[in-house]
C-alpha cells in the first residue's frame, strides 16, 4: 500500500475530538474515542486498550445509546450493539455531543437548526440523523409515560437490567474457564488418542496373531517341499502327517476363538485369500505324492503275496497300518485319490484271496474224495478256519486302514464326530452312521472275497454228490461255527439243573398236597431246600462264566420259583435271594463295566483329593497337574465314536456271557446304562464346579449315551 493513498492520508491527519475511558466484559478498562479528520471530512470512532487500538467504526454507521441507567453507554454498528459503563458523566456527553452533533432535547434541536448549512454532498446523511433522533426523542418520550403510570417501573426495570448484566458478567467469567479447561485439556486429550491409538495396534496384533497361527502353523514353514518328503521312514511319515493336519486344519477350519463374521472377514483379506490358494496348491501336491507312494506300496505287497498261507496274506497288514492316517486325510481331503486307493487294494488282494480260497477248496475235495465220511466235519472245519481267518483279518484291517465305520466328512475340528448334534438328531445321526458304516463294510468285503460263496457253494456240492448226508454234515459243522460265534450264551453255565428240579418238584407237590392237610410240613421242606440250594449256588463256579453271572442267573430263577409258591413261610428265604441277586449284579456290573472314561476318573480323583486337603474347587485348575489344558488332553483321548465302539465290544462280551434261559441280557444292559451315567453326571458336575467358562464337556452328552445304549440293543 502506498503512503500517499486518500485513506492512509487522512488517518494520519485525524486528530482526536473527545473521548470517554470505559469499562467492558470481564472487568476490561477500554477507551472510546473520537477522531475528526481535516477539511471537514467524516471521522471515526475507536476502541482502544492499554494503547493499542481494537475496533474502528466510521461515525455514520455508528448511532449511540448515551441515556442509559446507571451509566450504561451502548452504541448500535449494524445488527451488532456493544455496551460498557462509564462513570464519567461529562465524558458520556461528551462523546453523545461529537457523535449527534449535539444533546438531546429542545437545546439539541436548536443548536442543529441554528448549525450552518452542510455540504451538498452530506445532506442526505444529515436527514437521516434528523430521522433518528426524532425517533429517540418518541421512545424517550413514551419511556417516560410508561414510568409515570407504572409508579417505579423504571427502578424495576433498572433492576431487571443490572440483573442482567450481573448474569451476562457470570457467563462471561464462566466462558473464561470453559476456554481456559479446553485449553489444559489438549495435553490430556493427545494422551488419550495415544492410548487408543495404542488399543487399536495391540487388537490389530491380535488378529494378526490369530490369522497367523491359522495359516502358518510350524508344520507348513516348507511348503514347497512336502512332496519331496521320504515316506518310506517313520520320521518322514511324521512329518508329513504335521503338515498334513496343519493343512486340513487350515483349510476346512478357521482362526481359533473367532466368531463366523470375524471369520469371514477375514477370508475376505486379500493376503489370507493368496494364502489359502497356495495351502490348497500345497493340499493337492502332498495328497498326489500320498496316492503315489501308496499306490506303488499296494501293487509291490500284492505282488510279493504268492504263498496261499494265511499268514502270508496278512503280512502286508503290518506294513500298511502306519499309513492309516494318511487314508483318512485322503478320504477327507481329496476322496478321489482315496477312491482310487480303494480300487487298487481291492483288485489287487482280491485275485490273491480268489486263489487262497480256491486252492483251500481243491485240497478240501481231494481230502473228501479218499477220507472216510466221519472225517468230513473235521476236513469243513480246515477250510471254514481259513475262510474265518482271512475274512475277520481282512474286515478288521479294512476298517482301521479305510476307516471304513467313520464318516469323516461330517467330523468336527476337534476329531469328535457329527454325532453330537443338538436336540433329538443325536441318535438318529448315530443310527444312521453306524448303519452306513456296516453297510460299507459288507459291501466292502464281498469285493475282496468276490468267489467266496461260489467256492464254499461248491464245495458242499462236491460233499453231497460223494456222501447222501454231506449236506447234513456242512449245515451242522457251519451251524456250531456260527452259534458258537454269536448265539446267546453258548457253552455258558445257565440256570444249574437243580434249579429247574425244585421248579418241576414244586408244580408235582402242589398238586399232590392241594387237598391234604400237610401244607406246613410242605412249606418246612421247601425252605429246607431252598436253603441249600442257596448255600450251594454260592460255592458254584464255571469255567467260562464269571461267577458273578452264575449267581445273578440262579438267584434270579430262585427267586422266581420260591415267590411262585406264594408261601408266607419262604419270605425271609424270597428276600434273601433277590439281595444276593442284587448284589451279584452290581459285583458283574461293576467287574465289567468298570470305568469306560477310566483315566478321566482317575483324574478326578486327584481334583477330589486336592479338593478335600483345603484347594477351593474354582482353584484346582491353577495346578499344573489339574489344569485346563491336561483335561482337554484327556478329553481328546474318548472322542465320542470310540466311546460307542467300546459299548458295542461291552455289549458282545455281555451277550457271551449271560445265558439265554436266564433272560438278563437286557437287565445287565441297562444296570450297566444307569452306571455309566451316573459316572458320566459325576464327572460332568466336577467339570462346572472347578472349570467353570472354559467350556469343557464330556465327549458324549446324557441323551447321546442313552441313544447308544438303545442302538446297540436294538442292533444285536
Amino acid at each position: 500500500m502506498k503512503l500517499e493513498e486518500p485513506g492512509l492520508f487522512r488517518e494520519w491527519e485525524s486528530r482526536e475530538v473527545c473521548g470517554a475511558d470505559v469499562v467492558g466484559a470481564e472487568e476490561r478498562r477500554q477507551r472510546l474515542c473520537v477522531f475528526t479528520g481535516k477539511g471537514g471530512d467524516e471521522g471515526t470512532l475507536q476502541l482502544s486498550e492499554g494503547g493499542a487500538q481494537l475496533k474502528s467504526w466510521p461515525l455514520n454507521s455508528v448511532r449511540l445509546i448515551a441515556d442509559l441507567p446507571d451509566g450504561t453507554l451502548s452504541i448500535e454498528v449494524g445488527t451488532e450493539t456493544l455496551t460498557w459503563r462509564c462513570t464519567d458523566e461529562n465524558a458520556r456527553r461528551s462523546l453523545a455531543r461529537a457523535l449527534n452533533n449535539a444533546p438531546l432535547g429542545e437545546a439539541a434541536l436548536a443548536a442543529l437548526l441554528d448549525d450552518e448549512e452542510a455540504e451538498e454532498a452530506d445532506a442526505e446523511q444529515w436527514v437521516r440523523r434528523l430521522g433518528e433522533r426524532l425517533a429517540r426523542l418518541d421512545a424517550l418520550n413514551v419511556a417516560g409515560m410508561l414510568a409515570a403510570a407504572t409508579e417505579g417501573g423504571g427502578a424495576r426495570l433498572a433492576e431487571r437490567l443490572e440483573a442482567g448484566g450481573e448474569a451476562g458478567a457470570q457467563l462471561g467469567t464462566r466462558l473464561s474457564k470453559y476456554e481456559a479447561a479446553a485449553r489444559a485439556a489438549r495435553g490430556p486429550a493427545a494422551r488419550t488418542d495415544a492410548a487408543r491409538a495404542d488399543a487399536a495396534s495391540r487388537a490389530l496384533l491380535a488378529h494378526l496373531q490369530q490369522i497367523y497361527h491359522w495359516l502358518d502353523a510350524p508344520p507348513l514353514k516348507d511348503l514347497d517341499s512336502l512332496s519331496e518328503i521320504s515316506l518310506a521312514t517313520p520320521e518322514g511319515r511324521a512329518r508329513a502327517l504335521e503338515a498334513a493336519e496343519a493343512l486340513r486344519t487350515a483349510l476346512r477350519g478357521g482362526p481359533e476363538g473367532v466368531s463366523g463374521a470375524s471369520e469371514a472377514a477375514m477370508r475376505r483379506l486379500g493376503a489370507v485369500r493368496d494364502r489359502l490358494r497356495r495351502l490348497g496348491r500345497a493340499r493337492d501336491q502332498l495328497a498326489a505324492a500320498l496316492a503315489r507312494h501308496l499306490n506303488n506300496a499296494l501293487i509291490h505287497l500284492g505282488n510279493a503275496a504268492q504263498e496261499p498261507a494265511p499268514a502270508a496274506h496278512r503280512a502286508h497288514h503290518a506294513d500298511l497300518l502306519p499309513y492309516a492316517p494318511f487314508m483318512r486325510w485322503l478320504k477327507d481331503m481329496d476322496e478321489k485319490a482315496y477312491d482310487g486307493l480303494v480300487k487298487v487294494y481291492v483288485g489287487t488282494w482280491a485275485r490273491v484271496h480268489e486263489r487262497a480260497v480256491r486252492a483251500a477248496c481243491d485240497n478240501a475235495r481231494n481230502a473228501l474224495a479218499t477220507a472216510p465220511p466221519e472225517r468230513a466235519d473235521d476236513i469243513l472245519d480246515e477250510v471254514l478256519n481259513l475262510v474265518e481267518e482271512l475274512c475277520n483279518a481282512e474286515q478288521d484291517f479294512c476298517t482301521q486302514f479305510f476307516y471304513l465305520d467313520v464318516d469323516v466328512k461330517s467330523e468336527s475340528s476337534d476329531g469328535e464326530r457329527s454325532e453330537k448334534s443338538e436336540g433329538g438328531e443325536r441318535g438318529e445321526v448315530g443310527r444312521r452312521g453306524a448303519g452306513a458304516g456296516a453297510g460299507e463294510t459288507r459291501r466292502f468285503m464281498a469285493e475282496l472275497f468276490p468267489t467266496l460263496e461260489t467256492e464254499l457253494v461248491s464245495l458242499v456240492g462236491h460233499l453231497e454228490r460223494n456222501e447222501p448226508y454231506g449236506a447234513m454234515r456242512a449245515l451242522a459243522c457251519a451251524g456250531r461255527r456260527v452259534l458258537g460265534e454269536g448265539g446267546a450264551g453258548g457253552g455258558g453255565c445257565g440256570v444249574l439243573a437243580f434249579v429247574h428240579d425244585l421248579e418241576a418238584m414244586a408244580a408235582v407237590c402242589e398238586a399232590i398236597f392241594a387237598r391234604g392237610g400237610r401244607r406246613a410240613d410242605l412249606e418246612r421242606w421247601y425252605l429246607t431246600l431252598g436253603g441249600a440250594m442257596v448255600r450251594t449256588i454260592q460255592r458254584a463256579d464255571h469255567p467260562r462264566t464269571p461267577r458273578a453271572v452264575v449267581h445273578m442267573e440262579n438267584y434270579h430263577r430262585l427267586h422266581a420259583v420260591i415267590s411262585s409258591l406264594r408261601a408266607p413261610a419262604l419270605d425271609a428265604l424270597r428276600r434273601e435271594c433277590k439281595a444276593r441277586y442284587a448284589d451279584a449284579l452290581r459285583t458283574y456290573v461293576t467287574q465289567y463295566f468298570g470305568r469306560p472314561l477310566d483315566k478321566l476318573a482317575q483324574f478326578f480323583e486327584g481334583v477330589a483329593e486336592a479338593v478335600a486337603s483345603g484347594v477351593r474347587e474354582d482353584e484346582v485348575c491353577y495346578r499344573a497337574a489339574f489344569s485346563k489344558h491336561e483335561l482337554r488332553r484327556l478329553l481328546a483321548m474318548y472322542p465320542a465314536h470310540e466311546v460307542r465302539k467300546s459299548l458295542h465290544r461291552l455289549y458282545r462280551t455281555v451277550e457271551k456271557h449271560v445265558s439265554e434261559e436266564g433272560g438278563l441280557l437286557q437287565v445287565v444292559w441297562r444296570a450297566m446304562q444307569e452306571e455309566f451315567i451316573a459316572q458320566h453326571v459325576a464327572l460332568q458336575a466336577r467339570i462346572a464346579a472347578c472349570y467353570p467358562g472354559a467350556g469343557l464337556t464330556l465327549p458324549l452328552s446324557t441323551q447321546d449315551i442313552l441313544d447308544a445304549f438303545s442302538d446297540i440293543a436294538r442292533e444285536h
